[in-house]
């Protein structure tokens, strides 16, 4: 009886010793499946020049200047223009963790696509939006937003970029019209 018991607890710890080993390949292909399936859904990424808009340059550069007092004014952005002047942005501020953006504007919404960086990874993510103006400020519907990240993680991200928006408040101008179409915008607006 004494040599059962002793023989069923050796099996117990070898199963135990055995089980956590399953589990620690286990977690290991499921990190190597997920590090594929990142690296398989990475794409040559879209390079434009960091290169500031002429006409975005120029209002800023005029409300810098102060000598304003509810003057409008009027920007058209193309698609490349504003892949370059986000491009330029972020060049300018490097701690924003992302790169390479690709802009396409439609009458119907704003989709955009690009990389995020972490810890020197690209993932790659893209989103949809509808902008609209609701007293002088831009209100922006998220209409698909696709991160290969954790829920809480994109759940976060999404909660920025509402409180980005909600910092247009700040802003020197105000909205009076977005007018978008096919790979074009032209917005218009007056300086406070």
């Amino acid at each position: 009886m004494a040599a059962l018991s002793v023989a069923r607890c050796g099996a117990a710890v070898w199963i135990k010793s055995r089980l956590n080993l399953w589990i620690a390949i286990g977690l290991i292909v499921a990190n190597l499946f997920t590090w594929a399936q990142l690296l398989l859904a990475a794409k040559n990424p879209h390079v434009v020049d960091p290169v500031m808009d002429p006409e975005v340059r120029e209002l800023l550069d005029y409300i810098r200047s102060g000598d304003h007092s509810g003057e409008t004014w009027e920007v058209t952005l193309t698609e490349l223009e504003a892949e370059q002047t986000i491009t330029w942005y972020l060049n300018k501020y490097p701690q924003i963790p992302f790169a390479y953006p690709e802009v396409n504007i439609t009458p119907d919404s704003v989709s955009g696509e690009g990389d995020v960086l972490i810890t020197g990874l690209h993932l790659h993510v893209s989103g949809e939006a509808r902008v609209t103006l609701k007293d002088g400020l831009p209100v922006v519907e998220i209409l698909d937003l696709n991160l290969p990240l954790p829920p809480s993680i994109k759940n976060a991200i999404e909660e920025e970029i509402g409180t980005q928006l909600q910092r247009a408040e700040r802003l020197p101008v105000r909205f009076t019209a977005a007018e978008w179409g096919e790979g074009v915008v032209v917005v218009r607006g007056v300086i406070r």
